[in-house]
């Protein structure tokens, strides 16, 4: 039997909930007053949906009390209809509240004033039950303390040791509410995805540099160019077999895959005026990857783990690439130049693809849209990234 001893991100060791972690995600609690709001929101609605079931309760007590004998059927129709209509009412919005609560995380108040109510521990659904288990309390705290016994357990969000604005009754659902406009929404599945693995790459050790491929500085009498696969996947030959350098052929429409792009060979050989190196063409775009490692776009190509031609697809370049956070798909994007600009397009990566350009903004691609990069940009694939050059000098 499989036994998973990872721990759950954000809980500590003693099974509590880190507030610091969920602020790292981009969680805001809700402001108390808005969550007033909401509460009171929701009454409001009860209240008039209530309205048939108190005239009918009224009109029946008229008829009834003090009268020495029942009245007829005909004078009692009205009043059981309004009072049948009233609590029906009442029950299918009770129950409608209580789903959406314990598996959507609002209630027509929280969903119209932006708050979302998630478990405190996972950031998921707080679970039906456990919503009827908090209507439950509150509903006794009426009957025990009249006014006062919710009124304690609403204003006991004040002291929450953790500051996160949870009441008695929250703790009791295990649950949290969330202020959405401000902060993450955690029901977008994407979203908090992607904000957990920023903070995990955030906490990672930094990995030990490598040596720049494009690194002018010569090993002793010889040109330093590596022969090992560097972190970025792009392998070069080595010095003693590789000859004279040229490009990789393209992959053939029929998807059968050549060995891996030798492009940081070219690189690091051209950077240092080794007459072995082609020159690369004039203003010619090259992708600096988080190593160091510079790739010039000469031809349309496919970045991945180990990317594959689809079936009658167009030859292109072939660009693996190692991520040791393992979060980069196989097939992950594909680049290309149009009128000399650079172009790249999600292949439906499980991870998604994110370009963050010179102003500060960032976006995800949309998957199988040609998206334009202009120089200057960094994109991100899974735990790798690249940044958009031009090649100074005329050459790459």
């Amino acid at each position: 039997m499989h036994v998973d001893e990872e721990s759950t991100p954000g809980i500590g060791p003693d099974g509590r909930p880190d507030p610091a972690y969920a602020r790292s995600l981009g969680l805001v609690p809700a402001p108390a007053g808005r969550r007033a709001a909401a509460f009171a929101l929701d009454a409001a609605v009860w209240v008039v949906l209530a309205v048939p079931a108190v005239i009918g309760s009224v009109m029946l007590a008229g008829l009834v009390v003090g009268q020495a004998q029942l009245p007829d059927a005909a004078a009692l129709t009205l009043p059981l209809v309004l009072l049948g209509v009233g609590e029906l009412l009442l029950l299918v919005f009770g129950v409608v509240q209580l789903v959406l609560h314990g598996r959507r995380g609002v209630t027509l108040g929280k969903a119209s004033l932006g708050i979302r109510s998630v478990r405190a521990t996972t950031f998921g659904p707080a679970g039906f039950w456990r919503v009827v288990l908090r209507v439950l309390v509150l509903w006794g705290a009426w009957v025990v303390l009249p006014i006062a016994g919710p009124a304690v357990l609403f204003a006991s969000s004040a002291w929450d040791p953790e500051a996160r604005g949870r009441s008695w009754l929250d703790r009791i659902g295990r649950c949290w509410a969330v202020d959405i406009r401000t902060g993450l929404d955690p029901f977008d599945a994407k979203a908090l995805r992607h904000a957990r693995r920023q903070v995990e790459a955030g906490s990672r050790e930094p990995e030990a540099s490598l040596p720049s491929l494009a690194s002018d500085r010569p090993v002793g009498d010889e040109l330093f160019i590596p022969s090992a696969r560097s972190s970025s996947g792009v392998v070069s030959a080595s010095p003693s077999e590789a000859g004279d350098w040229a490009p990789p052929p393209l992959v053939p429409a029929s998807g059968a895959a050549p060995a891996p792009v030798a492009a940081s060979a070219q690189a690091a050989a051209s950077a240092v005026g080794d007459p072995r190196a082609a020159p690369a063409p004039r203003s010619e775009l090259v992708l600096v990857f988080d190593d160091g490692t510079r790739l010039p776009v000469s031809e349309p190509g496919l970045l991945g783990r180990s990317p594959a031609v689809a079936p009658g697809e167009s030859p292109v370049r072939l660009v693996p690439l190692v991520d040791e956070s393992m979060r980069i798909s196989k097939t992950h994007a594909a680049y290309g130049v149009d009128d000399g600009s650079l172009w790249v397009a999600d292949r439906s990566s499980k991870n998604g693809t994110f370009m963050e350009l010179p102003d500060g903004s960032s976006r995800q691609l949309t998957p199988g849209i040609r998206t334009p990069v202009p120089a200057g940009a960094t994109v991100a694939l899974g735990g790798r990234r690249f940044t958009v050059t031009v090649a100074s000098g005329g050459t790459a």
